[in-house]
Formats: structure tokens, C-alpha cells, sequence
């Protein structure tokens, strides 16, 4: 399921994190526990998959300047996209914000307006996307001795592979089966490298148009639960073009 959820500034202008991945994310889950609190400690175990993934916020007519490396909301309206493999999820969601519509971002005010159901797109065995979140892809390299977490561009050819086995890792964790296939071609048509601070960490990641040819099972994963690693903290959401 696929959802449209409008925000409503409760005064204008308003400020507002460019880097406000950790706290939409406190939005998301506080909202699902009210209705299902079980959930939302399973949600918050490291080793658990969640299955979903979020955008960025987004400005109605794009009514925005940067002051003070802060975005100043000229519209009243923003809104964001959420979607997961699981409907309960977004099930959750949905009443969590209708029970409590006043919600905080950072220390900025809003009341949800609006959640919408969005019709999801069929997902053949090739598509274009265009990302509504960036892209994380990380590896893990030994540096001095120790094991350390490194993030991937798509100019590395890791990046590629690291992003089809998370597909496959997320599909076998979902289904409690292997994929009919693991092949997976994506060029990449577009690409602007970010750097998203979560909490007290910068993690680096890609915006990306890209063309993604294989298994109809992995894309279909990648469409519905995100793409690449940190999902349920607000990366690697997409949608056809």
C-alpha cells in the first residue's frame, strides 16, 4: 500500500531541518504504537526487516527559500509519501495520525490535513524509476584492522551488487523463500550524490533516475519496501516514470 500524507503548518512562514529524516521517522512510529504497540517494538529491533520506506517532505508549489541553512516554508502545505509490503502497517499509520493529527517535526508544528490511498503501479520485469528519497548502499571494509560500515555511489561497481543482494535479503525475509531469479540490471540515467544526517550521523547516498531490468519479484521489493539500505529511516522510496 502507498499513501499520500498532507501536513498543514500551523503558522507561516515556518523553518524547518533539511535533515529531518530522524524526525519524520519519530512521527511515523509514535503514530503506529499508538494503535499497535506490539508492532512498534518489533519495528524497533535492529535485526528486524520493517518492510517500509518514506520520502522526503515536500513543499506544495515548491514555496520554499534557504535562510539560515534552513528551509522557510512559504506554503501552509507540505506533504510526504509513505509505503510498505505489509498493508497493517500503513493500516496503522493511518489511525495513529487520525487519532493524534498534531504532529511535531524537530520543533516545528503541524496538523495532518490529509491521508490519501494512492493506487500502486504494476511492476513488470522492467522499469524507470525516479527516487523520492535517496538511494543508501553501504559495504563493509576493514580499515587499521577494524570492520567499518562504508557508504557506496553508483560510480563503485559495489554499489550495484550490495543493492540487488539487500533486494534479495528483503525478499527472502518477506516471502521465507529465494527469488525465481537474482539478475538485476540498473543503469543509472541520473545521479546527484546527498549527505543526510540522521540523528548524530551523515550518511551519503544518491538521487537517482535509473533503469531496472530482472527478476519482477526484486523490483517489485524495491518499489513497495525501498531501495538500498535505511529504508524505514527515509531512503531509497521511488516511483515510475
Amino acid at each position: 500500500m502507498r499513501l499520500q500524507i498532507t501536513l498543514s503548518a500551523k503558522k507561516t512562514p515556518e523553518f524547518l531541518d533539511f535533515n529531518h529524516n530522524y524526525w519524520l521517522a519519530s512521527m511515523i512510529y509514535r503514530a503506529i504504537g499508538r494503535v499497535d504497540a506490539n508492532t512498534s517494538l518489533e519495528l524497533h529491533k535492529p535485526s528486524v526487516s520493517k518492510f517500509f520506506t518514506f520520502s522526503r517532505l515536500f513543499v506544495k508549489d515548491k514555496k520554499f527559500e534557504i535562510q539560515d541553512g534552513k528551509m522557510k516554508i512559504l506554503s501552509p502545505e507540505l506533504y510526504f509519501f509513505f509505503s510498505s509490503l505489509k498493508n497493517y502497517l500503513c493500516v496503522c499509520l493511518i489511525e495513529g495520525l487520525l487519532q493524534k493529527p498534531e504532529v511535531k517535526i524537530g520543533s516545528s508544528d503541524f496538523l495532518v490535513s490529509e491521508v490519501k490511498v494512492i493506487k500502486e503501479k504494476e511492476i513488470k520485469s522492467k522499469a524507470r524509476f525516479v527516487t523520492l528519497s535517496p538511494i543508501n548502499v553501504t559495504t563493509a571494509e576493514k580499515r587499521n584492522g577494524r570492520l567499518r560500515t562504508v557508504d557506496l555511489y553508483p560510480d563503485n561497481p559495489k554499489f550495484y551488487e550490495n543493492l540487488k543482494q539487500n533486494l534479495v535479503k528483503k525478499y527472502r525475509a518477506f516471502h521465507g523463500k529465494e527469488p525465481e531469479s537474482e539478475e538485476l540490471n540498473i543503469k543509472v540515467i541520473r545521479a546527484k550524490p546527498v549527505r543526510i544526517k540522521v540523528k548524530d550521523t551523515y550518511h551519503r547516498a544518491s538521487l537517482m533516475v535509473f533503469d531496472a531490468e530482472g527478476d519482477r519479484g526484486l523490483l517489485e521489493i524495491g518499489y513497495k519496501a525501498g531501495f538500498g539500505s535505511k529504508t524505514s529511516m527515509g531512503f531509497g522510496m521511488v516511483k515510475v516514470l
